[in-house]
């Protein structure tokens, strides 16, 4: 966590808004086992540039009350004013570290960019992404390494029922085991308050075995 972040957010859920989750305007926002989920909108969005740190985060949609326009996870750096003129802030970092975004819609993540300075990065993330026209085009080339590392894509997640919000994971999740040490570094517990073991699952919750 850097001293400046605008927002700090651990240990949280936030579910069912019409609009956004999250929306941070050219600002910095640091949040680690941080659950999303159920908005008309974008769960997350980081608009008009700034800094954003995710860590052990789960980021879903699974909205089903309206039209859903915007991705779970969508961020940009520019605005349009009324003359539909373009004005763009710089995207320091964009970071996601054993993260899940996913959702019931697809694709379930939109990085837009106007300027020059589009920092962003996925490590070791569960993402929804199964989009053949966009897919290694622009900020989607998933083989760069510069922007997307030991990711997995369009793995169930297996939530235990993500439309009544409850999002813990199955012992069959794409997102088990697929996590990396940095994450548990700086999210040693997950958002229950047990430890993550050598086995590091993506998201804010460990794993559970469901009962039928």
């Amino acid at each position: 966590m850097l001293p400046n972040d605008k927002l700090t957010i651990t240990n949280s859920k936030i579910f069912n808004f019409s609009s956004f989750g999250i929306r941070g305007t050219a600002t910095s926002i640091n949040a680690k086992n941080l659950v999303i989920n159920n908005c008309g909108q974008s769960s997350f969005a980081g608009t008009y540039g700034g800094k954003y740190n995710f860590t052990h985060c789960t980021i879903a949609n699974y909205w089903d009350s309206s039209f859903r326009q915007f991705p779970a996870l969508l961020i940009n750096d520019f605005i349009v004013d009324e003359n539909n003129t373009i004005f763009t802030n710089d995207l320091t970092e964009a970071n996601f570290n054993n993260c899940i975004i996913y959702g019931n819609d697809n694709p379930e993540f939109l990085l837009e960019n106007e300027g020059s300075v589009f920092n962003y990065k996925f490590n070791n993330c569960l993402l929804r992404f199964n989009n053949s026209s966009l897919s290694g085009t622009g900020n989607y080339d998933f083989d760069d390494t510069t922007f997307y590392n030991n990711n997995v894509f369009n793995e169930d997640p297996k939530f235990k029922s993500p439309f009544e919000n409850l999002m813990r994971i199955g012992d069959d999740s794409g997102a088990k085991g697929i996590g990396n040490t940095f994450g548990v570094a700086e999210a040693p517990r997950d958002i229950l308050g047990f430890l993550r073991s050598s086995s590091i699952d993506a998201g804010a919750y460990n794993f559970i075995i469901f009962e039928d």
